[in-house]
Parts: structure tokens; sequence; C-alpha cells
């Protein structure tokens, strides 16, 4: 017998360490339909399979694979979906950025120069964590935004 789509939401749910409620606002549906969803009371959309994938960073056809999801509504899913928010798009460029400023100053660069680099990327960044931090306001992604900060500030220090 299949996996219930619901069981297998749930535990994607938790590993990921979402609540339900956390969930339905990524999704944009009520905490209640979820827990429905969950319990096997109702069978989600395409449209709410295919955010939830997204969610966890999967594909439609490999969330409902081997489940319950009835196979009508599964050859509608879309093999593909963006994976990634803007925010963890804008935090992995942000990193690429500070790796590439930590290797500069481990080649022992001009000092000058250095300083002008360090002053760009900490002003650019400045800002965009500033409008981060008044835009998000989930504890997971506050994290992130904390810990890009902190990093931002110590390898630009001494300017």
């Amino acid at each position: 017998m299949a996996e219930s789509i619901g069981k297998r939401i749930a535990l994607l749910r938790k590993q990921f360490g979402l609540t339900q409620e956390a969930l339905s606002e990524r999704v944009a549906i009520s905490r209640v339909a979820i827990s429905h969803i969950e319990m096997d009371l109702s069978i989600p959309s395409e449209r709410t399979i295919t955010l939830i994938a997204r969610l966890f960073k999967i594909s439609p056809p490999e969330l409902v694979k081997d489940t319950s999801y009835p196979q009508s509504k599964a050859e509608r899913l879309p093999w593909d979906t963006c994976c990634y928010t803007k925010l963890e798009l804008e935090l992995e460029l942000l990193e690429t950025d500070l790796d590439w400023l930590g290797k500069i100053q481990n080649l022992g660069c001009d000092t000058d120069m250095l300083k002008r680099l360090k002053k760009d990327v900490r002003g650019k960044w400045i800002a965009k964590i500033s409008e981060w931090e008044s835009e998000y306001h989930n504890g997971n992604v506050t994290d992130q935004i904390r810990v890009a900060r902190k990093y931002l500030l110590k390898l630009t220090t001494n300017l």
C-alpha cells in the first residue's frame, strides 16, 4: 500500500522544522487546511503540491511519487519549480561576495585597495540586511540574517 500524501507532507514538514502554521504561511493556505491534508481528510491541489515541493526543494512528481496522491492530478504537476526564495538567493550572493573578499584578503593585496573593497561590500550588504530585517520575521530566516550580518561585520572590520 502506498504512503499517504498527508503523512509524507507531515514527515517532510517536521524534518524541515516547520510548524503547520509556518507551512501554511509559506504556501498561502490555512493551518486547518494543512492539518486536514496531513490527516488525509483532504487532497491538496496541484498548486499546493507544487508550492510544498518547492519549499522542500524537490520536484512535485517526486513529492507525490509512491503516495496516495491521485494519478490524474499527479499527471498535471509541473516537473520543475523554483526551489529558492528571493532571500535564499540573496543570502547565497552575499556568501559569494564574502568568500571572494576573504580570498582577496588572504592574498595580501594592497591595503588601500582592500579597505575600499571592504567598504564597498559592507555598504552594499548592510543596506540589504537592514531591508531584510524589517521585511522578514520568521525565526529561522531572522537567524540566517543575524548570522549574515555578524559575518559581514567581522570580515569588514578595521576600515
